[in-house]
């Protein structure tokens, strides 16, 4: 669209030489390495938490749980080339269900509004609906593309 000069990474078009254009490509690095750590902090706390009260509050426990999470990560994604697939595959579903489907579902049972139709069934239907389709759809463009890729 912009021509053949341009690469496909806007970090890539950026002069080099300047001190923003590096604060911007660093600012760029920088994202995947903290949004990986917000997204670890939740598992390894769950993990810290079923350890026993000697264990829990230990800083060297601590480290050493966040430091085997992330050598689990990295040699599952070295030895399953294809692991991001597998991830959409499971995130299309799960995301679909907790965020659509079973808060409508729990929902609807503590009101008792399944009992008789009005727009708010209808409304708690069509989302309940809507998710399962993007569920599938979600789950079937993955599996499609991981078998493409394999």
């Amino acid at each position: 669209m912009y021509g053949d000069s341009v690469e496909s990474q806007i970090t890539l078009n950026l002069p080099t030489k300047l001190i923003s254009s590096q604060v911007a490509i660093y600012t760029t690095l920088l994202i995947p390495v903290t949004r990986y750590a917000l997204m670890l902090t939740p598992v390894a706390n769950a993990i810290e938490g079923g350890l026993s009260i000697d264990y829990k509050n230990s800083r060297k426990v601590q480290l050493l749980v966040r430091f085997v999470l992330l050598v689990s990560t990295t040699m599952i994604a070295y030895v399953f080339p294809y692991f991001e697939n597998l991830m959409a595959i499971v995130g299309s579903i799960f995301v679909a269900l907790g965020s659509f489907v079973l808060p409508c579902l729990c929902y609807l049972k503590i009101s008792s509004s399944y009992e008789r139709w009005n727009f708010e069934l209808v409304g708690n239907v069509v989302i309940i609906l809507f998710a399962t389709l993007a569920g599938i759809l979600g789950s079937y463009s993955s599996i499609a593309e991981l078998v493409h890729n394999y």
